[in-house]
């Protein structure tokens, strides 16, 4: 039913403009209308909720868009408030934890001073393949960066647990790998390597094929020898082979190659790209064939799902860096499956668990 509000007088220091006509304890929702308006909100655009709410409820005022994200963010403000109690876990994590981070962009609602601000998403994955999501604002405050802490703690971390950190080098997402977990080991993406390789391979392939063979034909077979040194572990050779061929590649007598000096310069790149994350670059091929991860290709699906179909993809909407956390704590909780669980907490009585109970045995 609709509730009538009425204009509190000018006269009295109450806060609030208008108050309800009816005592509902502050809130005029049901945590079940709740539950379910932030859990479509999370995995659908505010105004297709609003509509499917309106052809699914018998709602005497239509309900819009505005009305869907304002309901939606309360919900995600309580729970950021009550974090530590779902982050508790009474159980400690039998194997060690993998854990990725990797970012994504979204549109920023004001165009100055950024147009777009970054949303750093991640997974920790247990030995058993549960899989616990998270995702903050980066330089969002101690709040966002908490959002680790609290996801290890979620799955049993404690400081005799072995810890392994997944990220793609940047050192944004190395400093919080630093602060979160500093005894964790740390692991560069393969896969960003084998693509910074792919790279240098097509500018040496640049070279003409016919007229410097030679050339082009030595570039390949030291950049492949120094992919397979770097896979197998062999950090310094490689690296010293990619000085060599970078000193090679600058010769005067190969000015007249324009494509030697693109891979002049994508080499000094790598070089500096490599020596920056030299303590995070193990043997490879040791820990693929051990089943160990080598690539954050988990934590690419967790950006996908967390930002990227709900923020992005066929998305026009632009979020505001200060509010959107919220929005992130309530879609976290609906791909973790977690949000049922909350509103358990909040509300006695809500959605009870059902024990089956055995059937009798047949006489």
């Amino acid at each position: 039913m609709r509730i009538r509000r009425l204009h509190a007088c000018s006269c009295s220091e109450a806060q609030a403009r208008t108050f309800s006509s009816l005592f509902t304890n502050k809130n005029p929702i049901t945590p079940e209308l709740r539950y379910l308006t932030a859990k479509m909100a999370a995995l659908l655009p505010f105004g297709k909720v609003a509509a499917f709410l309106g052809e699914l409820l018998p709602l005497p005022a239509q309900t819009t868009a505005g009305t869907v994200r304002n309901r939606t963010m309360k919900v995600g403000r309580r729970l950021q408030k009550t974090a530590e109690v779902f982050s508790a876990s009474s159980t400690t994590a039998p194997g060690g934890l993998v854990v990725g981070l990797d970012g994504g962009y979204v549109r920023n609602r004001h165009q100055r001073p950024e147009r777009n601000f970054e949303v750093i998403a991640g997974k920790v994955l247990t030995s058993e393949g549960r899989a616990t999501r998270f995702a903050f604002v980066r330089n969002g405050g101690a709040g966002a960066m908490n959002a680790v802490g609290l996801a290890l703690r979620k799955c049993g971390a404690s400081e005799s647990t072995s810890m392994t950190v997944l990220t793609d080098g940047d050192a944004g997402l190395r400093a919080i790998h630093r602060q979160v977990a500093p005894h964790a080991e740390h692991v560069l993406d393969w896969f960003h390597i084998a693509m910074k390789f792919t790279n240098l391979q097509q500018f040496a392939k640049g070279v003409n094929a016919v007229a410097d063979h030679g050339i082009r034909s030595h570039a390949l077979a030291e950049l492949n020898r120094a992919k397979w040194q770097f896979w197998n572990g062999y950090f310094q050779q490689g690296l010293i082979g990619l000085v060599h061929l970078r000193q090679w590649a600058a010769a005067r007598c190969f000015d007249h190659i324009s494509a030697l000096k693109k891979l002049q310069h994508a080499l000094l790149d790598m070089i500096r790209y490599l020596e920056l994350n030299a303590d995070s670059m193990p043997n490879y091929g040791k820990r693929y064939r051990a089943g160990q991860r080598i690539s954050t290709g988990f934590v690419e699906s967790a950006v996908n799902e967390i930002v990227a179909k709900r923020m992005v993809k066929k998305q026009q909407i632009r979020w505001n860096r200060r509010t959107v956390q919220s929005f992130l704590e309530v879609r976290i909780h609906v791909l973790n499956g977690t949000l049922e669980d909350a509103f358990r907490h909040w509300h006695q009585g809500f959605r009870p668990i059902k024990h089956l109970s055995p059937l009798p045995a047949s006489a």
